[in-house]
């Protein structure tokens, strides 16, 4: 099947992503590479940043047995969906990935799968993501389900407003209510602060990340806080991550945490901090480097909270 390629006729190479999910990507047979790629299996820190949240939440409600299993759940639900989403972004997105030199070698921009096949793949896979939850109960694939049309509207988001960051925050942090409801039987007040605190984190780092286009996105004419705020982008970022380490202490004092919890608060405070200093929206390299030091800084805010709990878990 011949497809007919969204970018100009000389593509620039997809740069190649670093680590041990990529190089195992690259060794698979060439037709099945883009089916790979669009599913951002070589690209593995998004499904960190969408699966950790939900890990967070585990950490703060769930009993040791319960965690181990949800948890294994949603690492394979948040791998699932995320490569759905991407996949969605990717058709949908085809014509802006094009004129962006990082996304231009992207499967569908590059021409390299049809727009068709993307869209079956993305289907496919979305729908089997919530029957992971099935492992758990009917209650929890309704919930997981319920998380697919926020992500399916996220791609317009970009061309509506540029602030799509907030909706993605939303999204991509839709595993906290899950885990409160499925554990809980509703979300309460510790729930809807880590909520909170979660959807600030997600905000900064997508903005970090949207610096690395800033420029690409002027000329293609998507929006983003960063093509709106320019060099004042880094200013947003440091604002909502203190936001996030405010909701955070807030959440830990709302769920009577331990005295080990505060330490590491801090910890988690010099990471964001060192983000902001570091992620200089003129310096695209430096952005990236930021932006992937994020399923980091989710791990050590689980250590906190798991910190936090000993001597009541049980």
């Amino acid at each position: 099947m011949t497809v007919t390629p969204h970018a100009p006729a000389r593509v620039p190479a997809r740069p190649p992503a670093p680590g041990r999910a990529a190089r195992w990507v690259g060794r698979a047979p060439a037709g099945v590479r883009p089916y790979l790629e669009s599913l951002r299996l070589d690209r593995p820190v998004g499904s960190w940043l969408l699966v950790v949240p939900g890990w967070i939440a585990l950490g703060a409600v769930s009993g040791p047995r319960d965690g181990v299993l949800l948890g294994l759940l949603l690492l394979v639900y948040g791998v699932l969906s995320r490569g759905a989403a991407c996949g969605l972004n990717d058709v949908l997105d085809a014509r802006f990935d094009a004129q962006v030199p990082r996304t231009a070698g992207r499967p569908v921009a590059s021409g390299r799968l049809a727009p068709g096949r993307a869209l079956v793949l993305c289907v496919a896979v979305g729908a089997a993501a919530p029957l992971v939850m099935g492992f758990w109960s009917v209650e929890a694939v309704v919930w997981a389900a319920a998380g697919a049309p926020l992500a399916a509207v996220y791609p317009y988001m970009k061309r509506v407003t540029h602030w799509p960051h907030v909706w993605l925050g939303i999204t991509i942090n839709w595993t906290v209510p899950l885990v409160y409801v499925l554990l809980t039987g509703g979300f309460g007040l510790g729930g809807r602060v880590l909520y909170g605190a979660v959807i600030c984190w997600a905000v900064g780092t997508d903005v970090i990340y949207a610096c690395q286009d800033r420029e690409a996105d002027v000329r293609a004419g998507v929006r983003s806080a960063a093509v709106l705020l320019g060099r004042r982008s880094r200013v947003l970022v440091g604002g909502v991550y203190a936001g996030c380490v405010a909701l955070l202490a807030w959440f830990g004092v709302v769920t009577g945490l331990g005295p080990l919890f505060w330490p590491g608060l801090c910890v988690v405070a010099g990471q964001l901090g060192w983000q902001v200093w570091r992620a200089d929206p003129a310096d695209v390299a430096a952005c990236g480097r930021a932006f992937a030091t994020n399923p980091l800084c989710g791990l050590l805010i689980l250590l906190a909270v798991l910190a936090g709990r000993i001597g009541t878990l049980g």
